[in-house]
Order: C-alpha cells, then structure tokens, then sequence
C-alpha cells in the first residue's frame, strides 16, 4: 500500500512515518519547506515539501497514493497566525480530501484533536458529545480544528472514505518540536510559578500513531475516535515531569482568572517583542477546564493501547536526554 503523510516532519507526523514503516507501507512524507527531516530521513520513504494551502502542491503529493493520512496542522496560540491557522487547519482538509477524490484514494484518515469536541464537565467525553463548549472563549486552535474536521467529513462517500482520529494531549518521543519539551526545561530549572488549574486526557505518541494505522485498516468510514486515554490534571503531569530531574513541582495552582490575565499580558508582550507568547487568554481558558475524555471506542474497534502517564513521561525524557536536548 502506497501512504502519504502529510505533516510528516511534525511530532506526531514522525512518528507515525516510523510506524508506518514498521508495517511495511511505502510511505511519502509531506512536510513544509525548510521543516526539519533529520528524524526520518534514514528511513526508506520519500520525501517532499510542500503547503497544504496550495492545492497544487497537495494535488501533486496524493497521485498516486492508496491512503492518506493528513496530520498537518497549526496548533500555535499567537493571535499573529490566526489567519495562517485557519488557512492550515480549515483549508488545508478541503485541499487534501478533494486531491483523494480526483486520485481516487481509497482513505483519508483525518488527525483532529480531543479539542474540537468540547468537554463534559460533569464526566467523560466521548464521540457522541455535541457541546462543544470552547466556542467564543479565544481558544483558536480548537474552533480551526472543529471546522476543518467537519469539512473533511463531508466528503465521506461512496468516492472516499474519511475516518477521523481525536488525540488527545501527546507525550513521547521524537519531540523535537518542543510541544512538551520546553515544559521539561522549565521544570528542570525551576522557573514554573504555578500549575494550570485544569486538567486533559493524555495519549502516548507511539500509540496514537498506531491507531492511524489501524484506522487506514479497521476504522469504520464517517467514524471518530478518540485516542487519549489517560485523564490527569496538569499538576499531576508536572510533578512527574519534576521528579525526572529530582525538583518538586510547584506547590500553587494558578485561579483561572488570573491565568487569563497572565495570557492577556503575555499575548501584548508579543505586540512589542514579535515573539512567540507563552501563553494567550483562550489558551489560558483552555488549560483552566477538566476535559476528560473515553477512550473506549478507539481501544475495541482499533486495538488502541492506553500507557501510564509515567511512562509517557519516561519515553519522552529518554528520548530528549539521548538527542541532546536535556
């Protein structure tokens, strides 16, 4: 079977070109110009480079392809990229899922997030929930994420068959995008005033990966499913994370409200320094909540594996301490 794997040089898109390989698929990995390739290029796969909001471009990485698995995705909270986002996270789907349909694709398994579900706050979220309650908060990322599934659902027909994959917060290896990294230096050098006061359900990497795979396979067309697994609050994430360096997390959680604040002053910071903030109010907002989610459906239909969260964390650190980043 001929795959493609658009964000390829991404944390997850790595990966899950890993585990493709593993299974013996032939593999093209797409990822934007100048992204680093460095983690799978000793791999047997082809490489090109591209935009996913250049129907040309997409056009031409999908012929010829059996599956496609469209991982790219913007997850910044700079309200700089805003319009960048959207073009990535809602175009880019309708790009790649009319490129399946015109190369007569027989799959397109969509990589969403647990985000653009919303949360139940008085229990577990599952596929069927239709709250979706990060609406209006600031919280971009999730409401890019919403639209964009929605738009690559829509093409699930008798002309391609779309399976959606929700994960959840990943931890893992081959983290040389930082998603988690810069929160393990932090906590290294003790420089974290507080933890969130909410709390998201976590999905080792590896194994999101290879429920992208089994869903190429098993995945029941116009289905979700969501891969996370483990629920736990952000402070128990940062205490495991200290413990790794022998440091204790911080002993206060930070109200909501003046983590919004924190976000607001962050994001104006940005203004003037033209950097990247640390935080925005929607983030803030975000990270404020208890999302829980069931894994449930993803674990009998895809044989989806929950790991321990310490084990998350373990593989992670191993693997920043072995390339050189801890």
């Amino acid at each position: 079977m001929k795959c493609l794997v658009t964000g390829a040089t991404g944390f997850l898109g790595t990966n899950l070109v890993h585990e493709l390989v593993k299974s013996k698929m032939t593999v093209r990995a797409f990822g934007l110009p100048g992204s680093t390739t460095s983690y799978i290029e000793s791999l047997p796969v082809e490489i090109t480079f591209g935009d996913v909001t250049n129907r040309d471009e997409v056009d031409k990485a999908v012929r010829g392809m059996d599956i496609v698995f469209h991982v790219a995705g913007d997850t910044s909270f700079w309200k700089k990229r805003f319009d960048r986002q959207r073009r990535i996270n809602v175009e880019g789907p309708m790009n790649v899922a009319e490129a399946c349909v015109t190369h007569r694709v027989k799959r397109l398994v969509h990589t969403c997030t647990i985000d653009a579900l919303g949360y139940n706050p008085d229990g577990l979220t599952d596929e069927t929930w239709t709250d979706y309650n990060y609406a209006g908060t600031g919280y971009n990322y999730a409401d890019t994420k919403r639209e964009g599934e929605k738009r690559a659902m829509s093409f699930n027909g008798k002309d391609l068959e779309v399976v959606v994959i929700y994960p959840g917060s990943m931890v893992g290896p081959y983290d040389f995008t930082l998603q988690f990294g810069r929160l393990f230096f932090d906590l290294r050098d003790e420089k974290v005033p507080a933890c969130p006061p909410g709390g998201i359900g976590f999905g080792h990497v590896t194994e999101v990966a290879r429920a992208h795979i089994a869903a190429s396979v098993k995945g029941r067309p116009g289905e979700g499913y969501i891969c996370a697994g483990v629920n736990a609050s952000y402070r128990e994430l940062f205490e495991m994370i200290a413990a790794k360096f022998g440091k204790k997390a911080p002993k206060r959680d930070m109200p909501k409200r003046l983590f919004v604040m924190y976000g607001r002053l962050m994001e104006l910071f940005a203004c003037f320094t033209g950097k990247h903030p640390e935080m925005n109010p929607g983030q803030a907002r975000f990270m404020s909540v208890t999302a829980f989610y069931d894994s449930g459906k993803a674990i009998k239909e895809l044989g989806y594996t929950v790991v321990p969260l310490s084990k998350m964390v373990d593989d992670a650190y191993d693997w920043y301490m072995t390339n050189g980043f801890l």
